[in-house]
């Protein structure tokens, strides 16, 4: 499947939900109140509140945001899997995000006390099927693709006793910027139009992701260290003592870990800014840690070279 019919599987929910929520609001602007309920308690009676146009920004705000977020996250991913995975995992959102929306904007039409709108039940079922039922179907318009072939070894760069060498190559994502950028601008829109319980959240998760959108990774006789671009902390730091091989290998972040930023998996860990080529490290105590980078090939080698030197010079 191409990346063009990939990014259209994904990114039309979103096109969907988005224009519906708008024509239906926009239809129905004249029979709203000026305030409107948008939050609805378990047993359906409204307890939130927003005015007409921070209703309107902030779900289309959030809709476009969470659609380039999962476009970029599938077009990013090289694998077959995680591609099909994230679009169906997108399609469900879509629909989960989108269906309330545009119910909440039927519920409060022609109402004059907003206190006494009621959002049933039943709509909470339609909502878990209708995602479900969403994202099925995407999964199966998406072709499996043919099964990758396993990389070869990395070889070890052989070092002298007491030579020097280090590695280090800092990699910028160019989907996580956007969608990380994408997700502080609904923050800052939603706090422009009043909407603060909405901004503020969106705003620092937004700036918080945009921190972490890039990273350094440094080979040298110390190990292998992962810090962000930007912060000196929080930071990853594997000592050489620690390490038994390291590889380069294709991972796909969606498939395998289930999404990008620092991932727990059992017996792995990865810090995954797209998917594709990757240094992978593993450890004496049998974990794996695989970290997403240009050039990996080089910094494997000599990272093993390290690692076999180092080993000999304890013996």
């Amino acid at each position: 499947m191409t990346a063009i019919r990939r990014g259209v599987l994904t990114a039309v929910p979103f096109g969907v939900a988005t224009a519906a929520y708008a024509g239906v609001f926009l239809a129905n602007r004249d029979r709203l109140p000026g305030r409107i309920a948008t939050h609805f308690s378990a047993g359906g009676g409204a307890n939130d509140y927003l005015s007409r146009s921070t209703a309107l920004w902030s779900g289309l705000a959030l809709l476009v945001a969470l659609g380039l977020m999962f476009t970029a996250m599938t077009l990013s991913s090289r694998k077959s899997t995680g591609s099909r995975l994230n679009a169906a995992v997108g399609a469900g959102t879509a629909f989960t995000v989108g269906y309330p929306l545009v119910v909440t904007v039927l519920v409060n039409a022609d109402v004059r006390d907003t206190t006494e709108v009621q959002l049933p039940l039943w709509h909470l079922a339609v909502l878990l099927a209708g995602g479900v039922a969403t994202g099925a179907l995407v999964w199966r318009l998406m072709d499996a693709g043919p099964r990758p072939e396993p990389a070869p070894p990395t070889p070890s760069l052989p070092l002298a006793e007491g030579e020097a060498a280090a590695w280090s190559r800092t990699m910028v994502s160019r989907a996580l910027l956007p969608a990380a950028g994408a997700v502080a601008l609904a923050g800052l829109s939603a706090l422009v139009f009043g909407s603060l319980q909405t901004g503020l959240p969106l705003l620092a998760l937004g700036l918080i992701c945009a921190a972490f959108t890039g990273v350094r990774v440094t080979v040298d006789r110390r190990g292998v260290t992962v810090t962000s671009a930007v912060l000196p902390r929080p930071r990853l730091a594997l000592p050489l003592g620690s390490i038994v091989g390291a590889h380069s290998v294709e991972v796909d972040a969606v498939g395998e870990f289930g999404g990008w930023g620092y991932r727990i998996r059992p017996n792995r860990r990865g810090v995954l800014l797209r998917s594709g080529e990757a240094l992978s490290v593993r450890t004496a105590g049998g974990r794996e840690y695989v970290v997403t980078v240009d050039d990996s090939t080089t910094a494997a080698a000599l990272l093993n070279g390290l690692t076999d030197r180092h080993a000999k010079e304890r013996d």
